[in-house]
C-alpha cells in the first residue's frame, strides 16, 4: 500500500502507529516540511523485512526528486538530557516539541527495522541551524529497537541523537546534507555496523532550504546552548560506544566552506570510536576542537582506537589549536597507509560493494571494547571485532537488498 504523509502529522502518547513490511508513505512534497513525528508515550511499529523494506521517500518521480521533499521521521521519547529548562525540538514555532525533562534512558517508542528514509529534511529557520533530518531522534530510550535503516539524500543529518540511549546497528546514510551520525545533549546509546558515504552534494529542493556549509562524518558534542549550567561539562556527558564504521568522505571534490571532516569530536563529549575505517575525507580524519574534550581525550573519557585512516588530507590534528594529536592516540593502534582501492571492491555507488580487501579490514580488536560498553545489546552483548570497518569481509553482506542508491 502507498500512502501519503501531508503536514505535520503526530502520533500522540498512547497511541501505536503499525506500518506493514513492504509498505511506502511518500511525503507531500506540496506541503513544505510534511513529516511524521512520534511523540512522547507514543510508539511507532514499523517492522520491515529484507525482502519488503519500508520505505518513506519523496511523492516526486525518480530522476525528480531532491533533498527537502519531504521532512522526515521525529521520535521523541522520554529519556534523559543535558541541558536543563524547557527546551524544544528542531521545527517551526508552534509546530516543535518539549523534549526536555524526561528521566527514564530505557523508554521504549517501538520498532524501527528495515526501513529507507528518502530525500527527507527541512530548513525551518532560514539557514539558522533548525533542521529537520532523515531520522532525528530526541531522548529516545533503549527499549526501542533500530536497525537495519537507511537515509538517503536527505537535506540536513541522517541520524541525530539528542540525549537518550537508544542502541542501533545496522545503519546506512548515503549522500547526507550535512552530518551522517550526529550526536550531543548526554546521548549514551552504543552502535555498531554503521556505513556513511559522500560522493557529492546534491542541491536541495527548492524552498527547503540550503547546502551545509560545515557537513562531517560524525559530529559529536557533549552539551552547547542554553540549559548546559556547567557549559561544556555539563552532565551526564555524551558517552557513546560507536564500533565498527565505515565512513568513506567525497575527498578533493569537497566544496563547502567549513566540512569534510571524517570525525569532529567537541564541546564535552565522552565516548568510544572503536574498529572503523575513516577514509577520503579533504579536511581531517579524526579532530578534537576544544580543551574540554582534548582534557577528556587524556583522561580516556573519550577514546578512539583501532582505527584505519585512508586517503585523508590529514588523519589527525597537527600541533596547534586543536586537541586530536596522533601522539594521543598511539598507544590504541591507530594505522594509516591503507588506499581507498583497498577498503572497497568497487565503485560504492553502482555496486554497493562495502566488502574490503585484504588486509584493509584485519588487524582490528587489539583493544578491547570495555564490558561495560557491551552488555545487552540487541539480545546479546556488543561484539569486540578483529576486522575493521562496517562489513565482516568474511560475510554476511548486510546491507544488500533492503538498501538503495539514488542521487535524485
Amino acid at each position: 500500500t502507498v500512502y501519503t504523509l501531508s503536514g505535520y502529522v503526530k502520533v500522540q502518547a498512547g497511541v501505536t502507529l503499525s506500518i506493514e513490511p513492504g509498505t511506502t508513505i511518500i511525503g507531500d512534497s506540496t506541503v513544505p516540511g510534511s513529516s511524521l513525528w512520534i511523540l512522547r508515550g507514543a510508539q511507532i511499529d514499523a517492522d520491515g523485512t529484507a525482502a519488503n523494506p519500508i520505505v518513506f521517500t519523496s511523492a516526486k518521480a525518480a530522476g525528480t526528486r531532491a533533498p527537502g521533499d519531504w521532512g522526515g521521521i521525529i521520535i521523541i521519547g522520554n529519556g534523559i538530557i543535558n541541558r536543563t529548562g524547557t527546551i524544544n525540538t528542531e521545527g517551526p514555532v508552534g509546530v516543535a516539541e518539549v523534549y526536555s525533562g524526561g528521566a527514564n534512558n530505557a523508554d521504549n517508542s517501538g520498532t524501527l527495522r528495515y526501513v529507507r528514509i528518502e530525500f527527507a529534511g527541512y530548513d525551518v529557520s532560514g539557514g539558522n541551524a533548525s533542521e529537520l533530518n532523515g531520522l532525528s531522534l530526541y531522548a529516545v530510550g533503549s527499549g526501542t529497537t533500530l536497525e537495519y535503516v537507511q537515509t538517503l539524500s536527505g537535506l540536513d543529518d541522517s541520524f541525530e541523537w539528542w540525549g537518550g540511549a537508544v542502541d542501533g546497528r545496522f545503519l546506512v546514510s548515503y549522500e547526507s546534507g550535512d552530518d551522517h551520525f550526529d550526536w550531543s545533549e548526554g546521548y549514551v546509546g552504543r552502535n555498531q555496523y554503521l556505513i556513511a558515504y559522500q560522493s557529492q552534494r546534491l542541491q536541495p529542493a527548492p524552498g527547503a532550504g540550503t547546502l551545509s556549509t560545515d557537513p562531517q562524518g560524525i559530529e559529536a558534542d557533549g552539551c552547547n546552548g542554553s540549559g548546559c549550567t556547567t557549559g561544556f561539562r555539563s552532565t551526564p556527558f555524551s558517552d557513546p560506544t560507536f564500533a565498527n564504521l565505515t565512513i568513506l568522505g567525497m575527498g578533493a571534490t569537497e566544496n563547502t566552506a567549513a566540512g569534510g571532516f571524517g570525525a569532529v569530536l567537541r564541546r564535552g563529549t565522552r565516548g568510544l570510536l572503536a574498529n572503523s575505517i575513516i577514509a577520503n575525507w579533504k579536511g581531517i580524519g579524526l579532530t578534537v576542537r576544544d580543551s574540554v574534550t582534548g582534557n577528556l581525550t587524556t583522561a580516556d573519557s573519550l577514546n578512539a582506537t583501532d582505527l584505519v585512516f585512508a586517503a585523508n588530507t590529514l588523519d589527525h590534528d597537527t600541533v596547534g589549536a586543536n586537541y586530536g594529536q596522533a601522539s594521543v592516540f598511539t598507544a590504541d593502534n591507530h594505522r594509516t597507509g591503507a588506499s581507498v582501492a583497498a577498503i572497497l571492491t568497487n565503485t560504492v555507488a553502482t555496486s554497493l560493494n562495502w566488502t574490503p580487501l585484504g588486509t584493509a579490514a584485519a588487524g582490528c580488536g587489539t583493544v578491547a571494547i570495555p564490558a561495560a560498553r557491551t552488555g545487552a545489546f540487541f539480545g546479546g552483548t556488543l561484539a569486540t571485532t578483529t576486522f575493521c570497518g562496517a562489513v565482516n569481509p568474511a560475510g554476511p553482506l548486510w546491507y544488500q537488498g533492503w538498501t538503495s542508491y539514488a542521487a535524485n
